[in-house]
């Protein structure tokens, strides 16, 4: 009888332990502190609990910082205008008063500088007037040199490759025709005739790369890269000048065949042209030079002294107070 009692509380006293111990487990396991492993074995050795009560310590995730907005502007990038040349004009070419002129700094024969301008979709320069020539002299000087133009002899006569009227008093040296037939410059005097086969730089040109339907105003027509416009009100020759003059023009001073029959077709009928006779001789409004040779009726100057298209032959003289259309024309670009 005192046996079981005994053994009564010590079994009371074992299981009070036990609870004790389950109870501390688990509050353990409950805290983020490491607790090293409990082991409880039983009063018989009939079983053994072995808890453990062992916990991760908690992931900390590295969260990047929030990066604030950037207060930086961007400095915006500015770019030069382009230049009437880059927008009108390959590049290397130069721009003057709407044609594209190209210094060839290599020295070739007159028909090799012809050839290489060709291949470009250009020709040897044919010299329109004394602006222009000016113009061909500075860009010549630059170089120092003589270059080839596009003037030619042939039966008789001196020629422009672009068919325009050839005027020769600009010539600085003049050598025998037949034996000399091409043309050159001199930056620093003038015209002078040498043999084909001697080897200097040439000058190309071409009319610009942009259609002139683009470059010329409203009612005028482009053509060889002038803009023209047909003044059908009919007026004296000084109010048709002041008109083209309000319209930043001049009266159209002709320059080749091909132009006069151009002019000629857009009128069909008599129009003033920029022409006037003045100190015994005929001049251009622009200041380039008169051909003389193509008149199809002459009236005596001094009291004719306005010119004006006539028919598809060639052109005429009148009173400057008749009542004509006229013609006004300007350049597409400086």
């Amino acid at each position: 009888m005192k046996l079981s009692l005994v053994l009564c509380l010590l079994l009371a006293v074992v299981l009070s332990v036990r609870a004790k111990v389950l109870t501390n487990v688990e509050a353990v396991t409950l805290t983020t502190t490491p607790v090293p492993v409990t082991t409880v074995t039983g009063l018989y050795n009939d079983t053994t609990s072995t808890i453990s009560t062992t916990t991760r310590p908690p992931t900390v995730t590295a969260t990047p910082p929030i990066s604030s907005p950037s207060t930086t502007t961007p400095v915006p990038t500015t770019q030069a205008p382009l230049s009437p040349s880059q927008i009108m004009c390959p590049k290397g070419w130069k721009l003057f008063q709407g044609r594209c002129y190209m210094y060839v700094n290599s020295d070739l024969t007159w028909s090799q500088a012809q050839s290489n301008c060709a291949a470009v979709g250009s020709m040897l320069v044919s010299v329109h007037s004394t602006q222009e020539y000016g113009f061909l002299q500075r860009l010549t000087s630059n170089y120092n040199s003589e270059v080839w133009l596009g003037g030619f002899y042939l039966q008789d006569q001196w020629l422009w490759l672009d068919g325009s009227w050839f005027y020769n008093n600009t010539w600085a040296s003049h050598s025998e025709d037949s034996s000399n037939p091409c043309l050159m410059l001199n930056s620093n005097e003038g015209y002078s005739n040498y043999q084909c086969n001697n080897y200097i730089p040439s000058i190309c040109v071409k009319n610009s790369n942009v259609p002139l339907l683009m470059v010329c105003p409203y009612g005028w027509t482009g053509f060889q890269g002038r803009c023209y416009y047909h003044n059908q009100e009919t007026l004296s020759w000084h109010d048709a000048d002041s008109t083209c003059a309000s319209l930043g023009a001049n009266l159209v001073s002709v320059h080749s065949l091909e132009e006069y029959n151009f002019l000629y077709q857009t009128a069909a009928t008599t129009a003033w042209l920029g022409g006037f006779y003045l100190m015994d001789q005929w001049m251009w409004l622009d200041g380039s030079w008169f051909y003389q040779g193509f008149y199809d009726d002459m009236s005596p100057d001094s009291s004719n002294p306005c010119l004006s298209t006539f028919n598809y032959a060639g052109w005429t003289n009148y009173p400057c107070d008749e009542m004509f259309p006229s013609f006004c024309v300007k350049n597409v670009a400086p």
